[in-house]
């Protein structure tokens, strides 16, 4: 961990990591860190939730669902700032491996030359 990292109480940014995001109060959604790249970080958003982070998660139970779901959809691929992404206030959960059908849509991404989200 780097030491302004620690002065901020940033958790690590670990790929294959499990995140609580604070969606709201009372609100906590899931995401996963694809892939790193300098300032840059890849992100899979689930579309589950809960009301407090969870201690611990399943992760063949989250699921990014569909976008006519009634109860919510996620998003298979979505580059952000780091900065961004620490707004969220993200805790780290657990590691989990990261899947080549994980990083299907980075690979789209990287080939499109893709825009990032929180970009000046």
């Amino acid at each position: 961990m780097r030491w302004f990292d620690r002065l901020l109480r940033r958790p690590p940014l670990i790929e294959g990591g499990l995140y609580a995001i604070q969606r709201g109060p009372g609100h906590w959604g899931i995401a996963k860190i694809l892939r790193l790249e300098a300032d840059i970080v890849h992100v899979r958003l689930y579309r589950n939730t809960y009301p407090a982070p969870p201690q611990a998660l399943q992760p063949d139970e989250l699921s990014l669902g569909r976008i006519d779901d009634p109860d919510g959809f996620g998003i298979g691929h979505l580059p952000l700032r780091v900065a961004l992404f620490y707004d969220w206030k993200p805790m780290l959960i657990q590691e989990s491996a990261v899947t080549d059908d994980e990083l299907y849509g980075y690979y789209r991404w990287k080939e499109a030359e893709g825009g990032v989200f929180g970009a000046e």
